[in-house]
């Protein structure tokens, strides 16, 4: 099996779930990770001796890592999970064989072994839980270009694939339907992010979230966390001075070099726009701002409970994507950039003045919503989870 380093990020990279003979003849010369749970396959697949990943887990919708059972209906050459619609009785007792196995999820893969390219998911098992499979990895939809389906599978009916075309692929031993990602050759978005919390915390999540989109970074700290900062200014410029400190804008994949260093973001204010137009404007006071398709701000915090965040793309000019309880927002450059200016302008400010007024003592508490309650008569709030 493969040596493999979990701090490189792999692409692309190929997983398979469930072996059949010959499904290793033609892998990639990347990273194949194969996840098998039945026992009396794993030592054919070791005698091998490919150079693969063997994961010994059944997949499941979420990363619950625990002991469950594998049922494997002989008469109808289907696999169950426990508590799914089987029942062993003393009727068909004889034609169900059970495995006792451990459970993963495919974002879990994706995190622990820094999947930053997904060539293609290959499903061989004809599982009871195949669309919760299928359906879970909807999230990284962005870095998953195909879906093999065995066409013995049973039915399977999930919304991820509406973002898929469907063919019909043969091979010398398997027969497949394929779905290929109707976005397969279309050139990723210029996308920048800037933090409203430190990254520290998170840091492999953060690397990983900056890999797969190819993101830059905006980087607004004190001048001296600065001098330092080696970046390629060809296609981007630095190093534009904002009130408080020193605006950096790093492209990909420079970004990812700055972000492992230890980044002191200044601190922030207790007033809730003023970080945003703090940010935006280093953003725009550059010269090259215009280079970018769409711009985020994102706190590293979400991935207490998120493991990656989805960007919708096209965007619409008029249109904000936002998840309030953790101060995410994003929209295209000319979204963000009117956003700014009408944080700027003599409207809302005569607006804050006025909530100032009505609530001096809690005014730090609600600037948020009054926020929110501003912009919402201007743009298209769009809700993420």
């Amino acid at each position: 099996m493969l040596n493999v380093d979990v701090g490189k990020s792999y692409t692309p990279c190929k997983i398979i779930y469930g072996y059949k003979p010959g499904c290793l003849d033609d892998i990639l010369d990347s990273l194949v990770i194969l996840i098998e749970p039945r026992t009396d396959l794993i030592d054919e697949i070791q005698s091998l001796k490919k150079d693969i990943i063997l994961i010994k887990k059944v997949l499941v919708k979420t990363n619950t890592l625990t002991e469950t059972i594998l049922y494997y209906n002989k008469e109808r050459k289907s696999y169950f999970m426990k508590g799914d619609d089987l029942i062993v009785n003393g009727v068909n007792l004889f034609n169900i064989k059970k495995y006792q196995v451990y459970t993963t999820s495919i974002e879990n893969i994706i995190k622990q072994y820094n999947i930053q390219n997904i060539h293609s998911i290959v499903i061989n098992m004809n599982i009871g839980n195949c669309n919760e499979i299928i359906q879970s990895v909807e999230s990284y939809n962005h870095i998953l270009s195909r879906i093999y389906i065995d066409k013995q599978i049973a039915d399977y009916q999930c919304k991820i694939l509406d973002n898929f075309y469907c063919e019909r692929e043969t091979t010398k031993k398997h027969d497949y339907i394929g779905f290929i990602h109707k976005n397969l050759h279309v050139e990723l978005p210029k996308i920048v992010v800037y933090f409203c919390e430190n990254p520290n915390k998170r840091l492999k999540e953060m690397v990983l979230f900056l890999q797969q989109y190819k993101m830059g970074l905006v980087i607004n700290k004190l001048s001296d966390d600065t001098k330092n900062v080696d970046v390629d200014t060809k296609n981007v410029d630095v190093d534009t001075k904002c009130d408080k400190g020193t605006c950096t804008i790093v492209p990909y994949p420079k970004s990812i070099e700055c972000l492992v260093e230890p980044i002191t973001i200044l601190k922030s204010s207790k007033i809730y726009y003023e970080n945003v137009i703090n940010n935006l404007e280093c953003i725009f006071d550059t010269d090259n701002s215009c280079e970018l398709d769409i711009i985020i701000q994102f706190n590293p915090k979400y991935f207490d409970s998120k493991n990656t965040l989805q960007i919708m793309y096209p965007l619409q000019d008029n249109t904000l994507y936002a998840n309030r309880v953790f101060d995410v927002i994003y929209g295209t450059k000319n979204c963000m950039f009117m956003l700014y200016q009408i944080l700027k302008s003599k409207y809302f400010t005569d607006y804050i003045k006025e909530k100032m007024l009505a609530k001096k003592t809690l005014f730090k508490i609600f600037s948020k919503r009054y926020f929110y309650d501003y912009i919402s008569k201007i743009f298209v709030i769009k809700e993420i989870q």
